[in-house]
């Protein structure tokens, strides 16, 4: 039992070095504590707890919405430019149909993403 005791008594040694690793400070390479907020010897910030970051995520309908829109904003150009000779008044009319659908469709994704962004 005495050889059992020994043994943790030598342990938490190197358990306290794990747990307080030295790194290298990027700024002045001084030696720092992992544990440490700020490099004691020029004051560089180690950890970002004090950085937030914010992500802003679009959902997938939103930019299906977005591929939609553009693809008929395409389809409509296309149509609009294709020779006028052989296009009735009603196909370039269903163009424009189609072009203002495609508008309509990129600026409801926009307005979603903006008002559902996340």
């Amino acid at each position: 039992m005495a050889a059992e005791r020994t043994t943790k008594t030598s342990d938490p040694q190197p358990e306290l070095e794990e747990r307080m690793a030295l790194v290298k400070c990027p700024e002045c390479s001084g030696d720092v504590s992992d544990k440490a907020a700020a490099c004691p010897h020029c004051g560089y910030p180690t950890r970002s707890a004090g950085r937030v970051q914010i992500i802003e995520k679009t959902g997938r309908v939103w930019k299906a919405i977005r591929l939609l829109g553009w693809l008929l904003v395409t389809g409509g150009v296309l149509m609009l430019r294709a020779s006028p000779e052989t296009h009735a008044a009603d196909a370039r009319r269903f163009g424009w149909l189609i072009a203002g659908a495609g508008v309509a469709c990129i600026v409801t994704s926009k307005a979603g993403a903006w008002w559902y962004h996340g």
